[in-house]
């Protein structure tokens, strides 16, 4: 997820001694009484983890490539689960063998149970048969499906449809399990998140539309408007700062990174 500053009225926006801005150079990090500062970036922006670790075997598609939601991005060595898979398979299919000859003789014992041909052991040993191989046909098809998922495991899918902005591996590298591998953005919506000073919370309600300047350089500065999606219902004591989110078309105006500047109503 892209950092987004801490924005605040410009009496209160200034840097601690000694650490560097964090803003952009070409534009000065304070802002007028009443705007505040942040970045534009996607509304939906998700960083792909492995569920799995392995070798990187392929990556199906390029940095900057369109995707789809459920779409593969990149697949781990998978020859180990594809092994275990087969073997699951062929298990299910001798024990669904053993399960319909077992119901077969179940049923044939049934029936003729009723002329006295079998006793009445001979039947429970026949129904307990039948119930064991249908109990081990069951645990098969577990094993089946326990083998599917630990290879559907080896492959790293977009849970959203969007941009496939980035990854920090390379065919041929190791994954560990759980470990951040990509990041898929959806830039059909931005955002932009603010942290206002307590003395405007009563300013701000969901669905207002407001002013937002875009800094795209120091002398090309449109304003565009975006329609406010969430106010937090209380001020954090111990900042004394409440959250603001802005909901932004993208445009040629609104593109994800640039920094821009919220316009307080009224202000």
């Amino acid at each position: 997820m892209a950092a987004v500053a801490l924005a605040q009225p410009a009496s209160d926006n200034v840097s601690p001694p000694n650490e560097p801005s964090r803003e952009p150079p070409a534009f000065p990090s304070s802002t007028a009484r009443g705007s505040f500062r942040s970045v534009l970036r996607p509304a939906v922006d998700v960083s792909l983890s492995s569920r799995a670790a392995g070798i990187v075997e392929v990556i199906h598609v390029p940095e900057g490539s369109t995707v789809t939601a459920g779409q593969s991005i990149m697949s781990l060595d998978s020859a180990e689960q594809r092994a275990e898979l087969a073997e699951a398979e062929a298990s299910a299919r001798g024990t669904k063998a053993e399960k319909d000859r077992a119901a077969t003789e179940f049923e044939r014992i049934q029936r003729l149970r009723q002329d006295n041909i079998y006793s009445e052991k001979q039947f429970q040993e026949a129904k307990a048969s039948a119930e064991l191989a249908l109990s081990r046909y069951e645990q098969a098809l577990a094993a089946v499906e326990l083998a599917r998922a630990r290879l559907a495991n080896r492959d790293i899918v977009s849970p959203i449809a969007g941009i496939f902005l980035k990854t920090n591996k390379l065919v041929g590298e190791a994954i560990e399990r759980y470990e951040t591998v990509a990041r898929v953005v959806d830039v059909r919506r931005l955002e932009m998140l603010v942290f206002c000073d307590a003395r405007y919370f009563s300013l701000f309600r969901v669905d207002q539309r407001v002013d937002v300047r875009v800094l795209k350089s120091s002398e090309d500065q449109p304003m565009i408007s975006g329609t406010v999606s969430h106010v937090d219902p209380v001020i954090d004591p111990s900042s004394g700062t409440f959250r603001v989110k802005i909901r932004i078309e993208p445009s040629a105006q609104a593109v994800p990174g640039f920094s821009a500047i919220l316009i307080a109503p009224g202000a």
